[in-house]
């Protein structure tokens, strides 16, 4: 026995069209509504780079010597901030390389120009790059490994043979 074809009636194939065309352009709209909230989330987009110049000082400290109001004890070193020649204080982000002000005390000395990273969503700056000026130059810091001849962005043991590291500064032109 053989079986006979089935046909969909004419009128039920254009329904399904329909719904699927309905589908589809919906999900078009919803994809070019959510482009713009998509691409505001990219971090890059989020961030203007500046350059600075200062002393990075211990916020909490800094702040008592100038207003003479002392934050709790556990707070004076909690927060690294660029004080610039104008008395401002900038907040800095301590990542890999904000934290290297916190471990060198011989950072905290210098006279510095930073390359920053300012996002639009904290007054927070991230530090890119490092430089001291003195006399009239400019030298990059950062950490070196004669050993393994690797640059390391924070004071502690070489990341790979795990002997010391020295302080490096490079004469910028």
């Amino acid at each position: 026995m053989q079986m006979a074809e089935r046909r969909t009636p004419r009128s039920h194939t254009l329904r399904k069209n329909a719904r699927l065309w309905r589908c589809a352009s919906s999900a078009a709209l919803g994809l070019l509504l959510l482009a713009p909230l998509v691409t505001a989330a990219d971090p890059a987009a989020e961030f203007q780079l500046e350059t600075l110049r200062g002393k990075v000082v211990f916020l909490g400290e800094a702040l008592q010597k100038r207003t003479g109001v002392a934050s709790v004890p556990e707070a004076q070193q909690r927060t690294l901030a660029l004080e610039t020649s104008g008395g401002e204080f900038i907040p800095l982000l301590e990542d890999t390389r904000g934290r290297a002000f916190r471990s060198d005390e011989r950072l905290r000395k210098m006279d510095l120009e930073l390359l920053v990273r300012h996002y639009r969503v904290t007054p927070m700056r991230q530090v890119l790059r490092v430089f001291e000026v003195k006399g009239g130059d400019r030298y990059e810091i950062d950490y070196w490994c004669d050993v393994c001849s690797i640059i390391m962005y924070e004071l502690k043991d070489c990341e790979c043979c795990q002997g010391p590291i020295e302080l490096r500064r490079i004469k910028v032109q």
